[in-house]
């Protein structure tokens, strides 16, 4: 075989789990425009709950914001604290947040003089202080509206119910390609997995905005410091004690990364820490009874579908050597229709993305998803391959605390 010829058999073969993962995006489009989303009438609370609402910091100034958010609840006061939990290192970080404090009553401020286990080390530690029966966890970055915990509050009236998650959006969408490419993968994520994940009961809690049952978190053993995504870790851990998960259609507003290094590192992270989810899990997730199939098949999509990183890579360096390998020749017309056709076999992601712009009224940004895909989707792709390489051979990646581009602009 001519070294044109291996190249072309080596892209063939990369085109088929290709070809089942574009279908399978196909697959959950077709299924969100054909099953209609749960509509769940929830009972009527006898008494409002009390809710510890927790702020997780890492040197983010920008957390003063979301504490000023949340003093605004049109909750009672007498049935919600706020507790800043902080690791902040920098001293004019954590004299403004422990100010916050000091003038609000029913702020509370927590500092730990070590990082052990990061923001699930952190939250861990800070449990002992939670008073609330609800836990509700927000990002520093994060802008919740008034009426947030009214609405969140609603669903655990039914007493399996551990979790609620809501919507996330984005007010720095369109600060650049990074931004919209982000924004994009998690609005996917949003408009069209979700709601299935909602109808097969495995809503995953994606560690902001949402809220947790302390009482059922507490009899899964809580947060596990040793996970980088303590989120994804504790629901499957739910799931399997039979617990009961919701999707709430309710956004607030949040950052994406705005930087090449912020979104990799954070998306590395996602990749790694939910593949070794299933790694942990594996037997159970797999074979063990409390699980329906629903939900061990959403489950796995959930943990492992970056597992299509490498495939991606191998299939573009093999894509590309076939134009530079053999006869310098123009192609012919019956190459062209090979190639769309090889192309057309993969572009689920595109439809799926593209259906929810339509979604969301914003099908003029399809230009934007295309030039993500295309570039920055390439350099997410290597660095997920790296970051899956790690997770399979159980090696150790860091923790990364994402930057919020607002913590410098309240800072000046």
């Amino acid at each position: 075989m001519t070294a044109q010829e291996v190249t072309l058999l080596l892209y063939n073969l990369t085109l088929i789990p290709m070809t089942f993962f574009s279908l399978l995006f196909v697959l959950l489009s077709i299924l969100h425009l054909c099953v209609p989303p749960v509509k769940r009438r929830h009972k009527k609370l006898k008494e409002l709950p009390f809710v510890t609402v927790q702020i997780p910091s890492f040197n983010d100034p920008i957390a003063a914001r979301c504490v000023a958010h949340c003093l605004d609840f049109n909750y009672p006061k007498d049935k919600y604290e706020i507790m800043i939990v902080d690791d902040s290192t920098n001293a004019e970080t954590q004299a403004l947040l422990a100010g916050l404090a000091a003038e609000h009553e029913h702020v509370r401020y927590i500092h730990r003089t070590n990082r052990e286990g990061y923001k699930p080390g952190a939250l861990k530690a800070a449990m002992r202080h939670v008073k609330g029966e609800l836990i509700v966890l927000f990002d520093a970055d994060w802008m919740p509206k008034k009426n947030f915990l009214q609405k969140v509050v609603r669903p655990f009236a039914d007493p399996k119910v551990a979790i609620v998650q809501t919507r996330q959006g984005f007010y720095n969408k369109n600060t650049n390609i990074i931004t919209r490419f982000a924004a994009y993968t998690l609005m996917i994520y949003h408009t069209i997995i979700m709601p299935l994940h909602n109808r097969a009961n495995s809503v995953f809690f994606c560690g902001t905005a949402g809220a947790i049952r302390k009482k059922a978190m507490d009899a899964v053993g809580g947060w596990d410091p040793r996970s980088i995504t303590e989120d994804a870790e504790l629901t499957v851990r739910l799931l399997r004690a039979g617990y009961k998960t919701t999707y709430l259609d309710y956004t607030t507003p949040s950052e994406v990364p705005d930087t090449f290094e912020g979104f990799i590192k954070q998306q590395m992270r996602w990749c790694y820490g939910n593949a070794r989810v299933f790694l942990d899990n594996a037997g159970e997730v797999l074979f063990k009874k409390g699980l329906t199939l629903q939900q061990r098949l959403l489950i796995l999509y959930v943990t492992l579908g970056n597992i299509i990183a490498p495939v991606v890579v191998l299939m573009t360096i093999f894509g590309f050597s076939g134009w530079f390998i053999g006869d310098p020749t123009l192609m012919q017309l019956q190459d062209v229709i090979t190639l769309l056709g090889r192309f057309a076999l993969t572009i689920g992601f595109l439809l799926i993305g593209s259906l929810t712009l339509y979604k969301q009224n914003m099908l003029g940004d399809i230009k934007y998803l295309l030039l993500g895909a295309f570039t920055v989707g390439l350099v997410l792709s290597v660095a997920n391959t790296f970051a899956l390489y790690k997770a399979f051979r159980n090696t150790k990646l860091g923790w990364f605390c994402t930057p919020k581009t607002d913590n410098t602009q309240l800072v000046a």
